[in-house]
């Protein structure tokens, strides 16, 4: 994850709006049944807030 945020700020010059565009645009996949993942941005040059946790089975 962290990578392709990485990514998206070293290519365009500011962080990701959305998982939703690092989806589309820079392949990012994860298992959402097993995951939940809180992206918070907080601006175009500050690194977003990310939490990922396991979800229960």
């Amino acid at each position: 994850m962290t990578r392709s945020i990485t990514q998206c700020y070293a290519v365009e010059g500011n962080y990701p709006e959305s998982l939703d565009y690092l989806k589309k645009s820079y392949g990012l996949h994860y298992d959402e049944d097993k995951f939940f993942v809180d992206y918070q941005p907080l601006g175009s040059n500050i690194m977003p807030d990310v939490t990922i946790i396991k979800k229960e089975e």
